[in-house]
């Protein structure tokens, strides 16, 4: 006779018994280890519910005053708190415990759009108010941000940065996706009460699942001078050391210097020349243009399967500079049928193809650029430098973006649409050979392969 428990190890041996371990390794490839597991989780929640709100915030202003012009400048000023704190708020993050800020900017910006539903249920909402949360939702975003980019490379080991980034790029593409269709389908069925009472225990249920994090205690050095003075002297002293170690490291001022040039060339494809090439020059249908759009998203969640074997096959600074000219080379390909001899011959599904699929390679190499970028940053820069510096590079893009697409609006009423995709796209493939050609850059990215090889690895949290 067998008896039951050999019945049983034969059965477990057989893949028919759950020993646990199958769920740990499931959960393991998902989210790499339980503390960073939770924090995507938090920052999946915490972009889902920004979707949801800026886009029932878009229908409620222009429900109370029809105008585009106010519901331009309310989104301006949202981006006040991006342009004008981050930088600063980099000197709080690396002295304050960001365990704290991430999951009180959840929990502030849960009780505060709990608080908008509570004003619009009592028929009190004004203009003023919405101003006021939403310029203070911004505010709680410029912590929320940098801090969990500095945080996640004391969550993994160095070897999952590559892993952890690449999540990261899938859950801001799913979320850019998630974020309007679900924001449309709770207006509909719930109304504004609904959608804010629903975005707000949503940030809460995050800022609570963010508690159980096990956060390390990051690394804090201030030099005794400095803290011998008065805390605004202090805090003066700590952005300005955390600027000085920026502009004092030539490979990462290099490469900081190269990806604000392509922000500010990237931003404004996607927000002004895109949008008027479909429609002006292409003639596009909303519906046609709708699956271009969504292409993009599509091709960075493809992106993120991919990066994490080229960068063990090529190397990360190789695959930058060459995911760097594969973009240009795709807007030039873009620009073929800005001209009239080529679509004005094709029909409507052809000239969907021609866009959504260099659309979709688009997203999947904008990836391959940005995750080596920040990998290089998170691995390079100390823990005790990683809030200022993420800080200020952030605060840095935000500046240049509304310079970037004031001048795009005026240069395609006055440049061919598709000589301005042929002038993006040469300059895209001239500074993504710099790159590659760049020592600074390139001993950059050595230094971190061989601190990568020689330190030993800690254990992941």
């Amino acid at each position: 006779m067998v008896c039951f428990v050999c019945k049983q190890q034969k059965k477990g041996e057989m893949g028919m018994v759950d020993t646990g371990e199958d769920r740990t390794s499931i959960w393991k490839r998902l989210f790499i280890n339980r503390d960073y597991g939770l924090l995507l989780l938090g920052r999946l929640v915490s972009q889902i519910g920004d979707g949801i709100y800026y886009f029932a915030l878009t229908w409620l202003v222009l429900d109370l005053t029809g105008s585009g012009s106010v519901l331009g400048s309310l989104l301006m000023a949202s981006s006040l708190p991006g342009i004008l704190l981050t930088p600063f708020a980099g000197v709080i993050i690396d002295a304050v415990s960001r365990k704290l800020i991430i999951v009180g900017a959840d929990i502030v910006r849960g009780l505060l759009i709990l608080a908008l539903a509570l004003v619009y249920y009592s028929g009190q909402m004004t203009l003023p108010i919405l101003y006021g949360a939403t310029v203070l939702l911004s505010l709680c975003g410029v912590f929320f941000g940098p801090a969990i980019s500095a945080t996640v490379p004391n969550l993994v080991k160095k070897e999952e940065l590559v892993q952890a980034n690449a999540r990261d790029s899938f859950s801001m593409s799913a979320t850019g996706i998630l974020g309007p269709i679900v924001g449309a389908a709770l207006l509909g069925t719930a109304g504004y009460i609904g959608v804010f009472i629903i975005t707000g225990i949503s940030f809460i249920l995050s800022g609570i699942s963010e508690m159980f994090i096990r956060f390390p205690k990051h690394q804090r050095r201030t030099p005794a001078a400095v803290e011998s003075c008065s805390p605004a002297r202090q805090f003066i002293l700590n952005f300005k050391e955390g600027f000085a170690y920026i502009w004092g490291n030539v490979g990462m001022r290099t490469i900081i210097m190269f990806a604000l040039v392509l922000n500010f060339m990237g931003n404004p494809l996607f927000s002004v020349v895109f949008p008027y090439f479909a429609k002006k020059v292409l003639k596009m249908e909303a519906g046609h243009y709708g699956l271009t759009q969504s292409s993009f998203p599509a091709g960075v969640m493809l992106g993120t399967f991919l990066v994490g074997i080229l960068t063990q096959r090529i190397g990360k600074h190789r695959l930058l500079s060459w995911a760097t000219m594969g973009q240009g080379v795709l807007a030039l390909i873009m620009s073929i049928i800005g001209f009239p001899v080529v679509h004005q011959n094709l029909f409507p599904l052809g000239i969907l193809v021609s866009i959504a699929v260099p659309m979709l390679f688009l997203g999947i190499l904008n990836v391959q650029v940005n995750v080596p970028l920040n990998v290089m940053l998170q691995e390079t820069v100390p823990d005790h430098y990683r809030g200022r510096v993420f800080g200020l590079v952030g605060s840095l893009v935000q500046m240049l973006v509304p310079i970037s697409m004031a001048l795009a609006g005026v240069l395609v009423d006055v440049i061919p649409a598709a000589y301005f995709l042929i002038l993006s796209g040469v300059t895209t493939i001239i500074l993504g050979a710099a790159m590659g050609m760049s020592s600074s850059i390139g001993s950059l990215y050595k230094q971190q392969e061989l601190e990568s090889e020689t330190a030993p690895t800690a254990a992941a949290r």
